[in-house]
């Protein structure tokens, strides 16, 4: 069947308009040189690049992606308004595009008239346009308006008005960016029911949204696009978590740069500036970010290193909800010391105090500190809301007298998909009784699904593996080459799968598989097409190709609650035992199917 809309190859390129090479008038600009040939490459700005895609009729098809990434761009070629630099656009079937805010509106004249422009434009006649009026003065909710000059209108009104009008038309294809943003809940759900209603009757939409959310729970697939490059594209659910993920990945780095340039410059203060220490000062930080941050200090004890831990014992600057924290410490002193004290603040960024102590406050009684050491603080669960937080780190005398201060230097950013408020995330449940019910809670896009995830990255597995830890859920993880994947191999996985909520497989990288000494030609298949077989049984969750010669490594990194081997391995050369049961994790040895060797099928192919 003929797409909806075929996207082939398309690029958009637009000039960077320098005053020195801006033309007067369209006569200058063609005697002078080209409008875009001629232009060096710092001239120009390549808001697409060779980007491609199919919409199948009745499919919803949602475009995600970060501001300039070229979601706005991609939407008015498909619409006609820009034409592509290259590559080809094809729509089959009358479209409507809701792209701006009141775009093709007229601020002098009336909604009611604009109602009919707008609609003769989109291709239907007067008669056609006056049978469907009332409908869609009534779906923009603007009876009392419509005769209203729509200059008057504020943003929500020309959204509505707008929306309505574009679907009323009854398009086969509906392009729609971001607008609904500004729309209130009530019609954003009318929206939504329309979407709803367009699917069950076949229509194509291309959508173009910042809402996460939305996408996994309308479209039918997404595209993932960075910088005018695609980098994603296929189920929601997939492309959403690999687009939080370079997210995260994004704000890491950007936290990482600012916190190291704030260290950098943080200025040596006089002692006698500082606060008494970290917990009693808590209440004079008015803002975390407006706030002056530095350090000050004698120095006789310094803290020269300062990293913030997540569940993996990494170092990094982004984590999820609920995950175990460690907040480390290098400390060096120059001489033999016995009254110290360390301290910790932690304040959102409104400058609330969310929570402060020190070593004193908790009696622990000093002895001596000399040369280096190492001071950790660890949080099981920080159970904060999504938001940007900051530390103040000190260590102090007793009476307060500071050796070295810390203020506001450390930032880090706590993210959750649930969007509730304040500061802390308190382990809850609701129950109702009597004559209370519910038809149940919405659904929540989880940590993890009985369906295949993806492959990922180890990075990426580490964080799915916090997501699910989060929600409470046992996550179990197997290993292997699976070259030739056979019945044996199906009912390992299954047996593995039940033992837990999410199954993650780590497979040997096609060097990895050389350097064990399978044979010279082993593996059969490249590591790509093992890792999309595996992804494909219904018992395997996630599965992470490794390039090292054991799974040591990929263990330690995500701490699995079990481990699972064949029981024709020996107790002591299941390689990661000791990293899961040092945690409190469990190794379960399986079974083998009878009659299925790896190896005797391989030697049969050869054959």
């Amino acid at each position: 069947m003929k797409p909806a809309i075929d996207v082939v190859n398309v690029s958009k390129v637009y000039r960077r308009y320098a005053r020195r090479r801006q033309f007067a008038t369209l006569k200058s600009a063609l005697l002078d040189g080209s409008l875009l040939g001629d232009l060096k490459p710092d001239e120009t700005f390549q808001a697409l690049k060779n980007v491609s895609f199919s919409v199948a009729k009745g499919c919803t098809y949602g475009v995600i992606g970060s501001n300039g990434s070229g979601k706005s761009t991609l939407l008015k070629c498909v619409a006609g308004i820009t034409r592509p630099t290259e590559g080809n656009v094809t729509v089959d079937g009358r479209i409507s595009a809701l792209i701006e805010l009141g775009a093709g509106f007229h601020p002098e004249i009336s909604g009611r008239e604009n109602i009919f422009i707008n609609g003769i434009m989109l291709g239907l006649t007067k008669k056609e346009v006056q049978r469907r009026f009332d409908e869609i003065v009534e779906f923009a909710e603007m009876q009392d308006f419509i005769d209203a000059p729509v200059k008057t209108y504020s943003s929500g009104m020309y959204m509505r008005l707008g929306f309505a009008v574009a679907i009323h038309v009854d398009p086969e294809v509906l392009l729609v960016d971001e607008v609904l943003a500004v729309g209130d809940k009530g019609f954003t759900h009318k929206c939504l029911d329309k979407f709803s209603e367009f699917r069950r009757r076949n229509k194509s939409i291309l959508l173009v949204t910042h809402s996460l959310d939305l996408v996994e729970k309308f479209c039918d697939e997404a595209h993932w696009l960075d910088k005018g490059v695609t980098k994603g594209e296929g189920d929601p659910k997939r492309v959403v978590a690999a687009y939080i993920i370079n997210v995260e990945d994004t704000e890491e780095n950007s936290l990482a740069k600012a916190e190291s340039e704030r260290v950098a410059a943080s200025a040596v203060r006089d002692p006698e500036e500082a606060p008494l220490n970290p917990v009693a000062d808590a209440g004079s930080v008015k803002d975390g970010f407006k706030s002056t941050e530095g350090r000050w200090g004698t120095r006789e004890i310094e803290i020269a290193q300062v990293s913030i831990g997540g569940p993996d014992g990494e170092s990094g600057h982004v984590f999820q909800s609920g995950d175990d924290i460690q907040v480390h410490m290098v400390v060096t002193a120059r001489e033999s010391i016995t009254d110290f004290v360390f301290g910790l603040g932690l304040f959102n960024a409104d400058g609330v105090c969310v929570y402060g102590t020190n070593t004193n406050l908790e009696e622990f009684q000093p002895t001596e500190i000399t040369g280096e050491g190492t001071v950790t603080f660890e949080i099981d669960s920080l159970d904060l809301v999504e938001g940007t937080y900051r530390l103040d780190l000190a260590a102090h005398k007793a009476d307060g007298y500071p050796y070295d201060y810390h203020r506001l230097l450390y930032t880090f950013r706590i993210k959750s998909r649930v969007r509730d408020v304040g500061i802390y995330r308190p382990a809850h449940r609701w129950t109702f009784g009597g004559g209370i019910t519910f038809k149940g809670r919405l659904e929540r896009p989880q940590a993890a699904s009985r369906k295949p995830i993806m492959t990922l990255s180890l990075r990426a597995a580490q964080v799915l593996v916090q997501q699910a830890r989060g929600a409470g859920q046992v996550v179990v993880f197997t290993n292997g080459v699976f070259d030739v994947l056979h019945p044996g191999h199906v009912r390992y996985l299954r047996d593995a799968r039940a033992l837990g909520d999410l199954l993650i497989v780590g497979v040997n990288s096609d060097r990895s598989v050389r350097a064990l000494g399978k044979s010279p030609d082993r593996p059969i298949n490249p590591e790509g097409e093992r890792a999309e077989v595996l992804t494909a049984l219904a018992s395997v969750d996630a599965v992470v190709v490794f390039d090292e010669d054991t799974p040591h490594a990929i263990v330690s990194a995500l701490l699995p609650d079990i481990l699972v081997k064949g029981a024709d391995w020996g107790a002591d050369a299941i390689v990661g035992r000791d990293v899961v049961e040092a945690r409190g994790g469990k190794v379960v040895q399986i079974e083998l199917a009878q009659g299925y060797s790896t190896t005797a099928i391989v030697e049969r192919i050869r054959m």
